[in-house]
């Protein structure tokens, strides 16, 4: 019969039958004391672990942060917690840190100037080559805001293309210059564009070409208002076509072609199924409404005020069934509006001043039960 070795005080030192009761206890302590120790090393583990997150950023990120913190002018002293006396980087101002692939990396840098409609505020912007190359040592950047600040005058440089794990990236109204680089299109993971300018004294401008967009076939929010894309006019909207998954489109004062008719000869697809904001204020269109327009069913918000758009507003804005807000203030339109306008059943917001409709009231606009704000002065419609 197999055996064990029957124990005193140390467990096997004299045979004992594999049944003995002796036996069973002796192997349930060698259990327990392995248990006990295999949790001891498993904590030990996670201490170690512990240990290496609350170090937080790398060094060479650290390094990089005070680098671009060198070579950009922070008048204000934003920037006054990055410091160099062993700090840990992820606590600065405007530095988040991830820890999802098992080391703590900078992943966004929120360095937009909040204070920038605050008029009783000294000046916060931080100002000069806000893309710094410096700025490519954070390779698991994915989200950069920049909004408000003062590049100067100077050029987004081509450096930005560079940083492939960007999701979103923020540069409107920052005072950028020159012409927009169409490494911009390198970034395939972006979500969130915005150029917008508004206010920017140094009219940055297009190439002539928008065919970099699409390289963002992710993106779902584009804003360029006010840049100057007079020399892509001729393909922005295929240009823009080339992304699927856009919700919110912003091309205020672009100079852009809007009238561009899609002849029903061209078997041309109109992908932008998920839009659901247009705004393309502006704009000139010198004559009536583009076809291709009534294709975007999607469309919650339609913004076409002061584009000199004339005649007939189409019935075919029926089309547009899910539009809440409408805004066509400033233009040339004439002449009743359609019936089919008093069917948008989800319309909130309708903005027709300033146009020439010079008709009585409709009663249609009754039907608009969700309508909330109505604004029709200087239409000369009489009640």
């Amino acid at each position: 019969m197999a055996t064990a070795w029957r124990r005193s005080t140390l467990c096997f030192r004299e045979p004992w039958p594999l049944h003995h009761p002796q036996y069973c206890r002796c192997c349930y302590y060698l259990r327990l004391v392995l248990l006990i120790g295999l949790a001891f090393f498993l904590m030990e583990v996670a201490g170690v672990e512990g240990r290496v997150s609350s170090k937080g950023c790398l060094q060479r990120e650290r390094d990089a942060l005070l680098l671009y913190k060198a070579a950009i002018k922070d008048p204000s002293a934003r920037l006054s917690s990055w410091r160099a006396q062993g700090d840990d980087c992820c606590a600065w101002t405007g530095v988040v840190c991830h820890n999802r692939t098992g080391s703590v990396r900078v992943a966004e840098l929120n360095l937009g100037n909040t204070y920038h409609e605050e008029r009783n505020l000294p000046d916060m912007a931080l100002r000069g080559e806000l893309l710094h190359p410096s700025l490519l040592s954070l390779s698991h950047l994915q989200s950069l805001d920049l909004s408000c600040n003062d590049f100067e005058g100077t050029q987004i440089p081509p450096l930005v293309g560079s940083l492939h794990k960007l999701r979103y990236l923020d540069l409107s109204r920052s005072n950028f210059g020159g012409i927009i680089p169409p490494h911009l299109g390198n970034l395939t993971d972006l979500r969130y564009l915005d150029l917008g300018s508004h206010d920017n004294l140094y009219f940055p401008k297009v190439g002539h070409s928008l065919d970099w967009l699409s390289g963002l076939s992710s993106l779902i929010y584009l804003d360029m208002s006010y840049l100057n894309l007079s020399d892509a006019s001729h393909n922005w909207l295929s240009a823009v076509n080339m992304l699927p998954s856009l919700q919110q489109l912003h091309l205020q004062g672009c100079s852009i072609n809007i009238n561009i008719n899609i002849p029903l000869s061209l078997n041309f697809h109109l992908n932008l199924t998920s839009l659901t904001t247009l705004d393309l204020t502006g704009n000139i269109f010198n004559s009536s409404f583009p076809n291709w327009l009534w294709n975007l069913t999607s469309l919650s918000s339609l913004e076409l005020w002061r584009t000199e758009i004339g005649g007939a507003l189409p019935a075919e804005i029926g089309n547009l069934n899910s539009l809440t807000h409408l805004d066509l203030f400033g233009n040339l339109l004439s002449g009743p509006l359609p019936d089919t306008l008093w069917k948008l059943k989800h319309l909130t917001y309708l903005l027709l001043s300033y146009n020439f409709l010079g008709n009585s009231l409709p009663m249609g606009i009754m039907n608009l039960s969700s309508l909330s704000t109505l604004y029709l002065d200087n239409c000369s419609l009489t009640v």
